[in-house]
């Protein structure tokens, strides 16, 4: 199994796939975490009639209605994501990003599920789906919750071990917070970043990535 894995780790395609794909679900659950308002006073409405007396509402809003107002635990939820985020955005410890965020959105399919959200649950069953790749992707990083005898990756991975993509992910996730904060247009938060990432790729692919080597024989 690990080896299968592991020769297929080493096709440039999948290793750019993997190193977006973090990027992507980094990226949209820090966005998620400011624009439901999770790390800020301010207060978001998310559906609509949430302001009336809880018993006057539908059920998803009454859940949606006591997760705001329970302040300290919606915060937490944010500053999860956000923290989450950054970590997958980094690359270098994108393995840990993905094991918070397995836990994150494993519990917002359920819930997307239990609740019936209309169509919810497809989008959300793609992520969970998504970040699942990410913890395949580095299961021999994960072998030693089964073996004592934990086996290196044997060849380097040229593409995703590259620093290239770390420095990468620090700027787009401080695009994105710095947007949040000064500029929160949801637009701008995903065209910005998205450019950024598509300029990158063009650049490492065409006069940088002979120029950009790999620093660490560590698997990412």
């Amino acid at each position: 199994m690990l080896n299968f894995i592991d020769r297929w780790k080493q096709k440039t395609f999948l290793q750019v796939f993997t190193i977006y794909l973090r990027y992507l679900i980094g990226g949209a659950f820090v966005i998620a975490a400011f624009g439901m308002g999770k790390v800020t006073k301010a207060k978001v409405n998310l559906m609509h009639s949430i302001d009336k007396p809880i018993q006057d509402l539908e059920p998803i809003q009454q859940f949606f209605k006591v997760m705001i107002d329970s302040g300290m635990y919606w915060q937490f939820i944010g500053w999860t994501q956000i923290l989450g985020g950054a970590l997958l955005m980094t690359q270098r410890f994108a393995r840990l990003g993905a094991l918070i965020f397995f836990g994150i959105i494993l519990n917002i399919f359920v819930i997307t599920v239990a609740y019936e959200f209309t169509g919810t649950p497809i989008i959300t069953g793609l992520m969970l789906l998504a970040v699942t790749y990410l913890l395949v992707w580095d299961l021999r990083a994960f072998q030693f919750l089964f073996h004592d005898r934990v086996e290196p990756l044997k060849n380097s991975l040229p593409v995703i071990q590259n620093q290239y993509w770390a420095w990468l992910g620090i700027l787009m996730f401080a695009t994105i917070i710095f947007l949040a904060l000064f500029y929160p247009d949801l637009i701008l938060q995903l065209a910005i970043p998205f450019f950024e990432g598509l300029i990158a790729f063009i650049l490492f692919f065409t006069i940088g990535r002979r120029r950009f080597q790999p620093q660490s024989s560590n698997p990412i």
